[in-house]
């Protein structure tokens, strides 16, 4: 942890800010300069929204990476590969209120299966898959990598 780290803080808690809010802003803020096409979507969601809410931009941030996923995304939006990517990394991380984000604003949004984009959950690396299969554990019996592994 930084000096910065400690002075954020301290700003967070000075206007009464949780942590775990602050963690899910973060996530998209980070999002946003990590991976590229989502800046238009997130300068319209800070001007309806009056700031960041994560949950609610990351309904934005699944629908564009199913389109990417589905070849249907506008050219210069997100792609899905870069948006897994770092989701997947940030997962790893395991940061409270970022983390929840993630499961319950992307993962939980996902397609089902028959709807347009499931098969988007096999491309998801380790760390995400573990909460995906939490929240969808009928899926695991279906995944060809899972069930060619032989029982410990």
């Amino acid at each position: 942890m930084t000096a910065g780290d400690n002075e954020e803080r301290r700003d967070r808690k000075a206007h009464g800010v949780p942590e775990k809010a602050a963690a899910g802003v973060r996530l998209v803020d980070d999002l946003v300069a990590q991976v590229p096409g989502f800046e238009d979507a997130y300068e319209c969601h800070v001007c309806n929204e009056n700031g960041v809410l994560a949950h609610v931009f990351f309904w934005d941030v699944v629908q564009d990476t199913v389109r990417s996923y589905l070849g249907e995304g506008d050219p210069d939006g997100p792609a899905w590969r870069g948006v897994l990517a770092f989701l997947e990394e940030e997962t790893r991380r395991r940061v409270p209120g970022a983390i929840e984000v993630i499961v319950t604003s992307f993962l939980y949004d996902l397609p089902y299966e028959g709807e347009p984009g499931f098969g988007i959950e096999r491309h998801l690396g380790p760390a995400m898959k573990a909460k995906y299969l939490q929240l969808r554990p009928w899926y695991e019996s279906e995944d060809p990598v899972a069930a060619a592994k032989p029982e410990a």
